[in-house]
């Protein structure tokens, strides 16, 4: 189980999968993503259920962008990984709420 930012960037590989429980988009609760992309600034994920060909096409092919901005704009819980805008933690500062999926895609 995920418990802080520094084992969120070193868990997420390509191929690993996330369910959205909570965005600051209610139409994006309930998608199943995969990542594609890791780096030192964010990840990258594209939807799987149902795709989005327009979000999946963004940043070159790599899909939607979530930074990983401080520390304290994060909060992790019971699984469950929470980005914020800010270090205050409210349903109107989420950016994105999920829980890692264990096995990558195969």
């Amino acid at each position: 189980m995920i418990k802080n930012l520094n084992q969120l960037k070193r868990a997420l590989r390509p191929g690993m999968r996330l369910e959205v429980i909570g965005h600051c988009r209610p139409g994006c609760i309930g998608q199943l993503r995969e990542v594609t992309w890791v780096n030192t600034q964010g990840f990258y994920t594209k939807t799987l259920n149902p795709p989005d060909p327009k979000l999946n096409a963004a940043n070159e092919g790599r899909g939607a962008i979530l930074w990983w901005g401080a520390a304290r704009t994060w909060e992790f819980e019971d699984g469950v990984c929470k980005s914020y805008t800010r270090s205050e933690h409210t349903a109107e500062t989420l950016i994105m709420a999920f829980r890692v999926l264990e096995k990558e895609a195969v």
